[in-house]
């Protein structure tokens, strides 16, 4: 047959390709003695025009490549909004602008290339400069600086986006700031490979753990970039403390987990900074039950079922829920697709942590109706607007991505019906068609640091804990391929 002819090279398909620039200018800028920039990798600064551009170019780009993207990574945390223009140095003409609103640590920002412009960048390089807002941070070079993470052009391969996701995941393209954030990716790690298919996914989420583990020390950055060393910064900082307790059950670091959570226990027995979070239904409720289980603890697996019981008290009333509420009763962020998935996937998680014993009839009972009212509101595209009630508004992918890893979990426990499955099947579906070519998620609402306005709008991002939540999302829907399946 003519087909057995063909090179065996002519049936594989090309991964991405991502060239990283070489930087040849940049403006003396230091990093604010607040901060520090992680795991010793180096910055560059974007500044206004006042000063010089950040100047990047491509001396070994190949011939007829043509990029489709120019990325950068977020190297520092950033409370503003910003334009940052992409220029050609020689000739000033101007390829296009990035909005890049209230971004998180590690958040890949991307401008998307005209082909035509091809020739000139080779040429010519590419310049960066900040038309509005404060100076941009952006990873520069460093030992384990994944390209993916340094300024880069990128060019499309032919390989599946499912494989492509994959590769993302089997790296450090994925890593977050230490928090709800890295836990979000630590778990869809581990959950993943405890499946056959996805062992080797494994070592990538030790990898991740040592960078913030360092000669038996936690070395970290809180949310603002200012070290945190061998503490936690707050309720949303100590979720990467499961995985820990799931990979290392007899770390000495997880007494810095249990030591924070005793010191925010009220009296009412809620673990909070002050205001109630459906957050730390996740990343304190299903932390601690690791920690507890590592430990062999029932006080502890007592007080995190407590933290779901609690929550799901106050913050669901069975027509909406609320992610937060003050001790005054001021209620926040209603129906926010962010704040159910973290109230679900905490619940769930801690109760199957926790599945044999006794006092988790209650919490199942919970469950049932608040994953009902959930599971009306999904959308067509399998997914759920970033305030679940308003089918107007814009998908939130990574709210989605928890909401149904949460349910998908549920059902395989028996304690949802069948529709769950097929609702998170199709999120699962829908999710898909938001990843790049090279594997990443976009159409993920950005970190609430801009309020619910910047919610509410169609602003959306590449966020690599989006990703982990669709990790956990995807082991979901597969438990009988896990090892470990129950």
């Amino acid at each position: 047959m003519l087909t057995s002819m063909r090179p065996l090279w002519a049936f594989q398909p090309l991964a991405s390709k991502h060239y990283p620039a070489t930087i040849d200018s940049a403006p003396e800028v230091s990093v604010p003695s607040s901060q520090r920039a992680p795991f010793g990798w180096t910055t560059a600064t974007i500044a206004s025009p006042s000063r010089e551009p950040l100047l990047l170019s491509w001396p070994s780009f190949p011939e007829g490549k043509v990029p489709t993207h120019l990325r950068i990574a977020v190297a520092l945390d950033e409370r503003d909004e910003k334009i940052i223009e992409a220029f050609l140095p020689k000739s000033k003409r101007v390829l296009g602008t990035m909005s890049i609103r209230f971004p998180a640590q590690f958040q890949l920002h991307q401008l998307a290339l005209d082909p035509m412009d091809a020739a000139d960048i080779r040429s010519e390089g590419i310049g960066l400069r900040v038309t509005k807002g404060s100076d941009l941070e952006v990873f520069r070079a460093g030992d384990s600086l994944p390209v993916t993470l340094r300024p880069h052009l990128l060019t499309p391969g032919t390989s599946r986006v499912q494989d492509e996701y994959l590769a993302r995941m089997n790296s450090l393209a994925v890593i977050q700031s230490f928090g709800w954030m890295e836990g979000c990716v630590l778990d869809g790690l581990l959950d993943l490979s405890e499946m056959p298919p996805y062992h080797n996914l494994r070592a990538s989420a030790d990898q991740h753990l040592g960078m913030f583990i360092q000669n038996e020390s936690l070395i970290y950055d809180g949310p603002r970039s200012n070290p945190m060393d061998g503490r936690v910064y707050g309720i949303e900082g100590s979720l990467p403390f499961a995985a820990l307790a799931r990979t290392q059950p007899d770390s000495p670091l997880l007494e810095i987990a249990i030591e924070f959570w005793r010191s925010r226990r009220r009296d009412n027995g809620e673990i909070s900074d002050g205001t109630l979070t459906s957050e730390g239904a996740y990343t304190v409720g299903y932390a601690m039950a690791e920690v507890a289980k590592a430990r062999g603890s029932d006080e502890l697996m007592r007080i995190a079922l407590e933290q779901s019981r609690i929550r799901q008290q106050k913050l669901f009333d069975g027509t909406a829920f609320d992610r937060t509420l003050s001790d005054e009763g001021t209620r926040g962020n209603r129906n926010w697709a962010r704040g159910i998935a973290w109230q679900m996937l905490g619940l769930v998680r801690t109760l199957r942590v926790a599945k044999d014993r006794e006092d988790i009839a209650d919490l199942v009972t919970m469950l049932q109706p608040f994953a009902q009212w959930t599971i009306e509101m999904q959308r067509d595209d399998g997914l759920w607007s970033v305030f679940a009630d308003k089918p107007n508004l814009a998908p939130d992918t990574g709210g989605s991505a928890g909401i149904a890893a949460a349910l998908a979990i549920a059902a395989h426990q028996g304690w949802l019906e069948q529709d769950a499955v097929a609702a998170a099947t199709k999120t699962l579906s829908g999710l898909q068609h938001h990843l790049t070519p090279d594997g990443f998620l976009d159409g993920v609402a950005q970190s609430n640091k801009g309020g619910e306005s910047l919610q509410r709008g169609d602003y959306r991002v590449i966020y690599q804990m989006g990703m982990g939540l669709m990790a956990q999302l995807i082991a979901a829907l597969q438990p009988s391929r896990a090892v470990n399946a129950s």
